[in-house]
């Protein structure tokens, strides 16, 4: 087997998919739904460091979103020295203009180990991978809530994904400035997390399994949430201080 293929499996894809059983069989009438938003939250919880940091990093930026339009105004005309004034500028606020998409980013690999979980989870052959310590289900029952098929697409679920994708985009994204390298690669991303991933979210729900689509409306609800205790906590804070 391909040794980046074998860490994959024994890092990220076994250890995602034990996790997931062992919540199933955690519950007395092993809901896989009840499951999924459960582990979603174990796993929230675990990149909330990371999340966290991500924010405060788009704060930073908001910040300084003053010196950042007058300086593309002093250098409309010149490309080259706006890039360079604009990583002067980052530099000095130690603020990184990407830090909005990063986590999106990072969280690609995690995305990608959880389709392929969810999409072997329901074969039998794959319960060889459960460690020892792992209750053996036999199989698990992709019926979740009594009506939802988490096997198969379900375009209502992904038509929630979407929106709670783009409304957790607009709370945590600010507006970027130009890149440094004169593409404004930082826009273009901003304009796919807004408009482009949920539209892909909500194609995605025709094909892929719809256990995919609930734990990513899950894990944007939680963001929606954490986003909007953390401006109230802010809030809060600078009215102290005043």
């Amino acid at each position: 087997m391909n040794p980046f293929l074998s860490l994959y499996n024994e890092f990220l894809w076994r250890p995602l998919f034990n996790g997931l059983v062992f919540f199933y069989n955690l519950l007395p009438w092993q809901d896989f739904g009840l499951a999924i938003i459960i582990f979603t939250i174990i796993i929230r919880i675990i990149l909330a460091p990371l999340m966290l940091k991500a924010q405060r990093a788009q704060k930073e930026l908001s910040k300084i979103q003053p010196e950042i339009k007058k300086t593309q105004e002093q250098f409309k005309n010149d490309r080259e020295a706006q890039g360079r004034a604009m990583m002067e500028l980052y530099a000095k606020h130690k603020v990184n203009p990407f830090s909005g998409c990063l986590m999106m980013l990072l969280q690609l690999p995690l995305l990608i180990a959880l389709f392929s979980v969810f999409q072997q989870s329901f074969k039998p052959e794959s319960m060889s991978y459960l460690y020892s310590f792992v209750t053996n289900p036999g199989v698990l029952n992709p019926i979740s809530f009594g009506i939802l098929d988490l096997s198969k697409g379900n375009i209502y679920l992904g038509v929630l994904a979407a929106a709670t994708q783009y409304i957790q985009s607009k709370l945590t994204i600010v507006t970027p400035a130009p890149s440094p390298a004169g593409g404004d690669f930082a826009k273009a991303l901003r304009w796919q997390a807004l408009y482009f991933l949920p539209v892909l979210i909500l194609v995605w729900s025709f094909k892929l399994p719809s256990a995919l689509i609930l734990y990513w409306t899950v894990l944007n609800f939680l963001g929606i949430v954490q986003e909007i205790i953390v401006k109230k906590v802010s809030v809060g804070g600078a009215d102290l201080k005043t």
